[in-house]
């Protein structure tokens, strides 16, 4: 039983450290198995992801953190509203997949809680090199292609030399994940060499730079909106991390200036295709307008989960708007739950880490603490533009972060910690199959060649499981 234990969580890392670190750069699932783009690469590789972890929580026993029974009845009444949202939907087993995704996703931010309650620090410094991994092959691709555009006067074309996301804003939230755990070699890390220390600075304002280019307003208002957030809980404690963050946007947006203004003027040539300053929101209040109507039509169970794609036919399978895709789809009471959990989350994230118990923290959690806050606020800020509960890097980054959060706060509330019992491990079985009954049709359809893409057959364009082709 051991031996499986170490096989299992070792090719966890490595799933983990392939969807993170190699499939936003590199095509990662060979052409044979007829995938089309890195959004269907990146999908496949997350589900073989989730049904690994959902496996290696049916088989060993591992302690897990009691909560309260109103939490638990919070979490069971969730669970039936989404199973009668599927039920009722137009594409029942679609809706399957969505709720057992997001099942085997909470399976995964509770092992990330279980590892930092082992060895939290050597947990941190894994995911924080493995971020920078991935951000240092998406740089060198970025900035090789910049060079090469510049040196034979030939123009950056989306989605080239990001050749990883169909889409500038897919790119975008990869870029928000990480914004805030990369700077905590700098914070908490004992760096020997100033030399690290100046190419660590470096890549940050190079990161920072790629985000001017892409354009995104949505990711500068909620980084805005993130550091003033952290800015009035966290006051002059959060100071060394807001400092940095300051730092690298001003260098960054210079670099940006230099690069991709100044430089190709003189060059005499267009490298660069967009700004800051870009196209019109026209399609968002499209989609949330239909959001509304929705909700309107069916507020108790909504239409039931990722099917907000059967009833638009437009350019979106999502409403760019996480709460209301989740009003929509899951309904008005689903929703009420979920944003309570939220929201009682932070009352108690705050609550246990205030600008007093912060001085009792080691520097490694001090400063944790506060990268964490930055980056849950920023992302669910962005969530309210963008797809960010959508796209398979951004879903398994959002439930990493969240499982850090977990172990951090249980680490120091000391809260009771027991064997895992035989519901959880039913449970993940439970969700394990569903998860691979409901997905396996598209999958084995396009394996056969029957196809040359991934499709479930819904009407609007874009992707929300697959890259759906019109």
């Amino acid at each position: 039983m051991l031996r499986t234990h170490i096989i299992i969580k070792s090719l966890i890392f490595a799933l983990f450290a392939v969807l993170i670190c190699l499939s936003p750069t590199l095509n990662i699932i060979p052409k044979k198995l007829v995938v089309t783009s890195f959004h269907d690469s990146q999908r496949l590789l997350e589900l073989v992801f989730i049904s690994i972890v959902l496996l290696y929580s049916v088989i060993p026993k591992h302690p897990f953190i009691v909560i309260n029974e109103t939490l638990r009845n919070a979490l069971y009444a969730l669970i039936a509203l989404a199973i009668t949202s599927s039920y009722l939907s137009l594409s029942p087993r679609h809706a399957y997949i969505e709720i057992s995704l997001f099942a085997g996703l909470s399976y995964f931010a509770i092992l990330i809680m279980r590892l930092h309650h082992e060895n939290h620090a050597q947990l941190i410094k894994w995911l924080t090199y493995a971020f920078w991994a991935g951000i240092s092959l998406s740089m060198v691709s970025f900035y090789v292609g910049y060079i090469t555009a510049t040196v034979f006067k030939t123009p950056v074309i989306w989605p080239a030399p990001l050749t990883g996301f169909g889409n500038v804003r897919f790119f975008n939230q990869y870029q928000l994940w990480t914004l805030g755990l990369i700077t905590l070699p700098l914070l908490a890390f004992d760096l020997k060499h100033t030399y690290t220390r100046r190419m660590l600075h470096i890549g940050l304002v190079a990161w920072w730079a790629i985000l001017f280019f892409s354009g995104s307003r949505g990711v500068l208002l909620a980084s805005l909106v993130g550091v003033i957030s952290t800015a009035i809980i966290y006051k002059k404690t959060a100071w060394p991390f807001i400092r940095l963050q300051l730092m690298h946007i001003t260098a960054g947006l210079i670099s940006y200036v230099v690069l991709f203004q100044i430089i190709p003027n003189l060059r005499e040539s267009a490298v660069v295709t967009g700004t800051i300053m870009r196209d019109t929101t026209s399609d968002r209040l499209e989609l949330w307008k239909l959001s509304l109507e929705l909700i309107r039509e069916h507020p108790f169970f909504g239409v039931g989960p990722m099917n907000f794609a059967w009833y638009n036919n437009g350019i979106s399978a999502h409403p760019h708007n996480s709460l209301l895709q989740l009003m929509a789809e899951w309904g008005l009471p689903a929703t009420a739950i979920i944003v309570s959990l939220a929201g009682y989350g932070l009352f108690c994230w705050i609550k246990r880490f205030n600008t007093n118990s912060l001085q009792s923290l080691t520097k490694l959690n001090f400063n944790l603490v506060i990268v964490l806050f930055f980056t849950l606020i920023t992302n669910a800020i962005y969530s309210l533009v963008d797809g960010v509960i959508v796209m398979p890097i951004s879903q398994v980054m959002m439930f990493t972060i969240m499982g850090l959060a977990l172990g951090l706060y249980h680490e120091q509330h000391q809260a009771i910690i027991k064997e895992k019992s035989i519901f959880t491990s039913i449970f993940a079985g439970l969700v394990l199959i569903t998860l691979v009954w409901s997905t396996l049709p598209e999958i084995v359809q396009s394996a056969s060649g029957s196809t040359k893409h991934f499709s479930v057959g819904y009407s609007a364009s874009g992707p929300r499981l697959w890259q759906e082709v019109k």
